[in-house]
């Protein structure tokens, strides 16, 4: 094998080999199931995601804040919005060899929270709550690519107080910061070899998780213009976030090997792409309003996963704490497509289309992020009841069949081809979002 991570017998009776990959999947491939292209979550309020999450240009409720936070100045009183999104994620794998496998059947939750509250007629305060990244995906642990990867979450716990001010009447501008929280979990399987009188003896395999959590900080900028009645322009901005999670490694060793595991501290770097959306929104053929988004999203800041260890290990016959795997993703555009009917005062029906580019190249393609390029069919509504507005919206999100048949490496070395799980990959997922927000 290409990386070798070595224990000795306490009894000197032979020498354990464990073909490691090792940390190559330590914060490395991330969710293997988000809602955006790579990783991201874009599904943030129900209005949004009903009509394609093309919302930019209009931001009228309390999800603005992660939206457009200019939109806010639109909101004359103050508002509470509660928001939970289900997502049930199938994949498939079909190998050149035959072997095929599926994914666990799991529902996968998100939630936000909004706040926001005026404080005269040209400035307005809000405060945010989300996960912006996320997701996971568990694969069965005897699936053909158990050595690089059956189980991956990733978790962001995003807090973004935002203000938003109204110099003239036709236009406003916001700004917020952002504390992001982010947790990683990656477990896999990894085979077993021990030297034992002087013959290599093949054991069941062992088990490696992997675990970090860091915390980064960010800002967002927005801006929302009405050149004329009816007609808004807006252009949201969200900056990078850098992240260096700091956890272990921990290797749990067959039973009847009689060597007990080890942990290892490391640490990875990862930074959260910027994005900018550009929207328009145009609401003169009532009771109708069209809108139409361009989200483009920075993912070349994922160049490369480095891991540093606090304690060496063989990798490719070389003794070394760094630990590299390219990555070389470039930036992607979303194109976002919505329209929502307004059926009486407080009720509206929603709809939208996106096209969702892949920012993964197809040399760094891997089965913990089998990226694609998505189609994503959205619909939904919302209804005012006094002070409070229902809301509801589902999404089914269909990823275009995608062939891996590269080769991962290791700090410039294959993997084993053995553990290299090439082949199609297919996924869909059905989302539902509900929403609640109560104007005080």
């Amino acid at each position: 094998m290409s990386c070798l991570y070595h224990w000795a017998h306490s009894s000197g009776a032979g020498v354990l080999k464990i073909p490691l990959l090792i940390l190559l999947l330590c914060w490395y491939g991330l969710p293997a199931r988000a809602l955006g292209a790579g990783f991201a979550l874009i599904q943030q309020g129900t209005a949004a995601m009903a009509q394609g999450n093309a919302f930019v240009a209009e931001a009228d409720d309390a999800s603005a804040i992660f939206y457009n936070p200019a939109g806010i100045t639109q909101l004359k009183r103050p508002q509470f919005y509660f928001g939970s999104f289900l997502n049930y994620p199938d994949r498939s794998f079909h190998g050149f060899n035959g072997q095929s496998s599926e994914t666990n059947h799991r529902l996968y939750r998100a939630l936000t929270v909004y706040q926001t509250l005026p404080v005269s007629n040209r400035v307005t305060l809000g405060l945010g709550m989300f996960s912006p990244f996320g997701l996971g995906t568990v694969w069965p642990p005897t699936w053909a690519g158990r050595y690089l990867t059956t189980y991956s979450s990733l978790k962001t716990y995003n807090v973004n107080p935002t203000i938003a001010v109204k110099p003239l009447e036709n236009l406003s501008v916001g700004a917020g910061f952002d504390v992001l929280w982010s947790t990683v979990r990656i477990k896999k399987k990894t085979p077993t070899v021990a030297t034992v009188g002087g013959r290599q003896v093949q054991f069941s395999d062992s088990d490696i998780d992997l675990g970090g959590d860091g915390v980064g900080c960010g800002y967002n900028l927005g801006v929302l213009y009405e050149p004329i009645t009816d007609v808004k322009l807006g252009v949201s901005y969200r900056s990078e976030i850098s992240v260096t999670h700091r956890g272990d490694m921990a290797t749990t060793l067959p039973a009847d090997l009689g060597v007990n595991g080890t942990t290892i501290d490391g640490s990875a770097g990862l930074t959260y792409p910027p994005s900018v959306t550009f929207g328009l929104a145009y609401a003169r053929i009532k009771p109708f309003t069209f809108e139409f988004d361009a989200t483009w999203t920075g993912w070349s800041t994922y160049d490369q996963l480095r891991v540093d260890l606090q304690q060496a290990i063989l990798v490719n016959g070389v003794m070394t704490k760094m630990l590299v795997t390219p990555k070389n993703w470039h930036d992607a555009w979303a194109f976002r497509f919505g329209a929502n009917y307004e059926v009486k005062p407080g009720m509206k029906l929603r709809c939208g289309y996106v096209y969702d580019l892949t920012p993964v190249p197809d040399d760094t393609f891997d089965p913990q992020v089998p990226d694609a390029n998505r189609h994503i069919f959205t619909l939904g509504g919302d209804l005012q009841i006094q002070r409070f507005t229902l809301g509801i919206a589902y999404n089914f999100i269909l990823s275009e069949p995608r062939t891996k048949s590269n080769a991962v490496t290791l700090n410039g070395v294959p993997i084993a081809a053995a553990s290299q799980a090439n082949g199609t990959y297919r996924s869909n997922v059905h989302s539902l979002g509900l929403s609640l927000a109560f104007r005080f």
